[in-house]
């Protein structure tokens, strides 16, 4: 073992680097078993089979009815199978459909991948645990045909447990085909071997280097494979036995796996190395484990961040942490394929039967994929419909973006709808107001649900504009790029103006609103607000602040907001308000006003009369 103590930033890389493969000096091996399986099918695999497995096979396809394993052994696999799909059942998702603007619909629904390969590697270790792995998450995904292909042995057999495991499965389609060549028969069919749609298993660097070279010919495979590997943090309190155990256990796979610690603080790592070789000594692939263990690293940091920060470089396939407090470290784990909390949470656990998927991205991929799961065998097929006042509104701003990329036809596609439909405005307005001191654009739809994005640079004032646009039920983006190294005050009174001025544009005509609207609670607070869109601006304010500030906004700022409202949108507003906390007067006001607007903007099903005597507002 390579032990290293508190390594500079500068060398994480190459101490999180893997065994390099020399994946290039077979690319044309592989490349021609490929042209030999799509030019002579059945006849190459038969030939490739007695070539590379030293068998002679004349049925390619196997049946699994004779399959038996002992039974503890079955009992095993049924314990294993039920929890894989209790945890992979719980992924599947029934569409949700979202309004994204008033009268317009989308959703997403998942549809099974039609096909799906599987490759099961045999040889000197047969993981038909992998077989539950793969084909439990793709029958819960609603695949139509699953194939699988794993090599046959010595004796021409394939191992009855792998065997066992597709029939409980219910695999019909098990073909005795191994390596390459059994990546192309999949990828490209044969007379005997279906082609597939998508290649899921794990398998050698002949069998990685295949899936790489059919998924460029537009074949999907399931993720980047390459060697096992394990990283494991650990402290003082870790269990030496149960660590050096789970290092072993990746070890035994292959001499080509890897095995990566971090330890923090005041970790035993001479007891580690002790317990290593003890357990080395009577284990009975000893003679490839050894060879993993001579390069594993053992990195020893000061404190648990620096340790996050190098395991989220390693980005491991599994990774072990037997730490104080293991479940709080681990939700800060941003990298890693599969997570193994606590002393009593083996790897093991999650290769067989814990119910997560075993089938995980390696070599550092953790950093951008996921391991399988249900997802891996869907895809995702988006909908969306709109409806005639959908369109309206939506459908101007859509020509506005299809002819600024100058796609003429994007655009007409619209307008000949909002014209055949004689299109009314949509209550909506778009205000841009720039000055020397402050960058203003608002966009703002009266008949929203009350979504907000509002950002000036002052924290409690955006708070305060998204009490507006919830209460109200509008829908509202605003920015302001204002002075604010000089003051808020210009950032605070032109939002006001612009925004008073984007509610007056929206409301057009004013035809058919309910004109008048409020009193709101907040805790200790109460505020009386009430509002008349009268085309008149003035403000009554009655409201006495004893404290300079609430948050980052001076107080005498918000009956300049409201005087300011008023002067853009034209209204008369009355506002009084009282209570012991400051901060909640301010909120109390704030929602009294955005339920008076909203009852004010609120259409009334009158829609030519217009709320006033004097035959205009």
């Amino acid at each position: 073992m390579i032990v290293v103590t508190n390594p500079t930033r500068d060398t994480w890389a190459s101490l999180c680097a893997r065994t390099e493969q020399d994946d290039d000096s077979i690319q044309d091996v592989v490349a021609e078993i490929i042209a030999n399986v799509i030019t002579q099918g059945d006849e190459a695999l038969r030939r490739l089979t007695s070539e590379f497995d030293g068998v002679s096979l004349h049925d390619l396809a196997v049946s699994t009815a004779g399959a038996r394993v002992s039974a503890e052994l079955e009992e095993a696999i049924l314990i294993a199978a039920r929890n894989i799909k209790t945890f992979h059942a719980s992924q599947l998702q029934s569409p949700v459909q979202v309004e994204t603007s008033p009268g317009v619909f989308c959703w997403r629904k998942s549809v099974g991948i039609d096909s799906v390969g599987i490759y099961i590697p045999g040889g000197t270790a047969p993981l038909f645990s992998t077989v539950l792995m793969l084909t439990i998450p793709a029958q819960l995904a609603g695949c139509k045909e699953i194939v699988l292909c794993t090599p046959p042995g010595k004796n021409g057999v394939i191992d009855p447990a792998i065997l066992y495991a597709a029939r409980l499965a219910g695999i019909e389609e098990v073909f005795a085909v191994g390596g390459a060549q059994a990546i192309a028969a999949m990828a490209y069919g044969t007379e005997t071997i279906p082609r597939v749609d998508k290649i899921f298993g794990p398998g050698n660097k002949w069998v990685n280097a295949a899936k790489q070279l059919v998924s460029a010919d537009g074949v999907a495979i399931d993720l980047p494979a390459g060697p096992t590997e394990v990283g494991l943090l650990i402290d003082a309190d870790a269990n030496l036995t149960f660590v050096a155990a789970d290092m072993l256990a990746q070890a035994e796979h292959d001499v080509v796996s890897d095995v990566f610690v971090v330890a923090i603080g005041e970790s035993d790592v001479a007891g580690l190395k002790a317990e290593v070789e003890k357990q080395l000594a009577g284990l009975p692939r000893r003679g490839i484990a050894a060879k993993v263990i001579e390069k594993a690293r053992i990195c020893l940091v000061s404190t648990e961040d620096e340790a996050l920060d190098l395991m989220d470089l390693y980005a491991p396939e599994h990774l072990i942490i037997q730490t104080q407090h293991a479940r709080s470290l681990a939700e800060r784990v941003r990298n890693a394929g599969s997570v193994f909390i606590g002393e009593w949470t083996p790897e093991s656990l999650g290769d067989y039967a814990s119910g997560t998927n075993h089938t995980l991205p390696t070599n550092g991929a953790a950093r951008a994929f996921s391991g399988v799961s249900v997802d891996s065998f869907v895809r995702k097929i988006t909908f969306q419909q709109a409806s005639e006042d959908g369109l309206r509104g939506l459908g101007p701003h859509v020509s506005t973006m299809a002819r600024a990329e100058q796609l003429e036809g994007h655009a007409h596609a619209v307008d000949v709808r909002l014209a055949a439909w004689k299109a009314a405005t949509s209550r909506s307005a778009f205000i841009q107001r720039n000055t020397n001191e402050t960058k203003i654009s608002i966009q703002l739809d009266l008949d929203g649900k009350g979504r907000s994005s509002c950002h000036t640079g002052l924290g409690f004032f955006d708070h305060m504009l998204d009490q507006i646009v919830r209460h109200s039920g509008v829908d509202m983006t605003l920015r302001c790029d204002g002075d604010l190294e000089v003051d808020e005050h210009h950032t605070i009174e032109d939002t006001a103006i612009a925004l008073g001025k984007a509610f007056s544009k929206a409301l057009g005509d004013k035809k058919g609103i309910g004109r008048y609207g409020f009193t709101a609670p907040m805790d200790d607070a109460i505020a009386h607000v009430a509002l008349d869109l009268s085309g008149r601006s003035w403000l009554v304010w009655d409201v006495t602040f004893t404290r300079e500030r609430v948050g980052d906004v001076p107080t005498e700022m918000f009956s300049h907001f409201f005087k300011s409202f008023c002067d853009g949108a034209k209204a008369n507003l009355n506002i009084s308000a009282k209570g012991d906390n400051e901060h909640h007067i301010i909120e109390s006001i704030f929602k009294g006003f955005a339920r008076a607007l909203g009852q004010a903007v609120a259409l009334t099903g009158n829609a030519d009369v217009l709320p006033s005597t004097k035959g205009s507002l």
